[in-house]
């Protein structure tokens, strides 16, 4: 019995190394041990010490809405998930089992509306990894039926850390060199909206020069060990949330729809975040990156005219005079402040009428801040 003990622990670390280099990440191993060590559920999540804010990163047998439940909610009354902050890492530490006091912990709204809906009874918990404010977490769930957790049990979960350690660390750095190689970050420079590319470990990979531009002087939203967050502990779980949830909507089949966030201002209009996922190509492409785009309303873009002449083919007098008007000038202010008669401010708008292909001017407007002139940083 001792030598198939053996074989089955080989085996599960061979999924855990394999891990690495698949494009799915942890996913496959974290269904292994699911398997094997007869779990309800296992996440691989990142806490944050400050906010006590969760990212998912990999799950098996957690629906979507759960987990958003927990992030929103119900994740900062987690009494193991509490435990784990305090305790060395490196060991598994269970519910039943190395709490003071474990009937606090059933007796919790925690227990009661989050675990007890899913049919969950035990939790047992790891740090696999500390980084500046940020824990590497695991947790093993069962139910009533697979009964509790032994001290055996948790002395074999003890067996995998050092391996699950350096596997974090090689797919770490793995997905830092997949970053660094990828045009895609240093495409995102010459976007003038501020954009940032996450990895699937949830982490800042890259962030252009508008987004750095703005995380050094907003208030509402900063950058903390390569993390984004928010003002308030709500904003930055509901930013985790989004964020999250893209990372894996590839991986898990999700509908990639993009999530919207309203970041909150005090005495302007709310920044809007937009989140996409990415899915890398081919074999060993990671499948878990997402992109977000920083809106300001209240930002207005910088251009050149001689790039709006360039592309519209206009003279240097009708490039001037788009640009101001995509400032929000009326063609009286044009014409007071340029020295002109406001039928000459008229008469050129009507060029860029014929030129542009519209009627109005609400339409060229539009056309010209649709097209790259806004969207290339200058």
């Amino acid at each position: 019995m001792r030598a198939q003990g053996e074989l089955a622990f080989d085996r599960l670390l061979g999924s855990l190394y394999d891990s690495v280099l698949s494009p799915d990440g942890f996913q496959a191993f974290i269904g292994e041990l699911a398997r094997q060590f007869q779990l309800k559920g296992v996440c691989l999540v990142v806490r944050d010490l400050t906010e006590r804010d969760t990212t998912g990163l990999w799950l098996h047998g957690l629906e979507p809405q759960w987990l958003e439940s927990y992030v929103m909610t119900y994740g900062r009354e987690d009494l193991l998930a509490l435990h784990l902050e305090q305790a060395p890492i490196g060991h598994f530490y269970a519910s039943n089992v190395h709490l003071p006091e474990p009937q606090r912990f059933v007796e919790s709204r925690f227990f009661r509306e989050w675990a007890v809906p899913q049919d969950v009874a035990f939790a047992a918990g790891c740090v696999v990894m500390r980084e500046g404010d940020w824990l590497t977490q695991v947790i093993f769930q069962r139910s009533p039926a697979q009964g509790p957790y032994t001290l055996e049990e948790l002395a074999e979960f003890d067996r995998l850390v050092p391996h699950w350690q350096r596997a974090v660390q090689m797919r770490h750095r793995l997905v830092e060199l997949r970053a660094g190689q990828d045009l895609l970050a240093a495409s995102l420079d010459t976007f003038a909206m501020p954009t940032l590319l996450f990895d699937e470990m949830g982490r800042i990979a890259h962030q252009n020069g508008a987004a750095r531009a703005l995380l050094d002087t907003a208030v509402s939203l900063t950058r903390r060990d390569d993390r984004l967050v928010g003002a308030t502990a709500a904003a930055t779980r509901n930013i985790s949330l989004q964020v999250s949830n893209a990372m894996r909507a590839h991986r898990d089949g999700l509908e990639p729809d993009p999530g919207i966030v309203l970041v909150e201002r005090a005495g302007r209009l709310p920044l809007t975040l937009m989140t996409v996922p990415l899915c890398g190509q081919g074999e060993h492409a990671i499948r878990g990156g997402a992109l977000m785009f920083v809106f300001d309303p209240e930002d207005t873009p910088v251009i050149t005219a001689d790039l709006v002449r360039r592309l519209f083919d206009l003279s240097t007098a009708e490039s001037e005079l788009a640009v101001a008007l995509c400032s929000g000038q009326s063609p009286e202010e044009v014409a007071a402040e340029r020295g002109h008669a406001v039928s000459t401010v008229r008469s050129q708008i009507r060029s860029l009428f014929a030129k542009t292909g519209t009627n109005r001017q609400a339409d060229l407007v539009g056309l010209l801040l649709a097209s790259p002139a806004y969207f290339v940083a200058s």
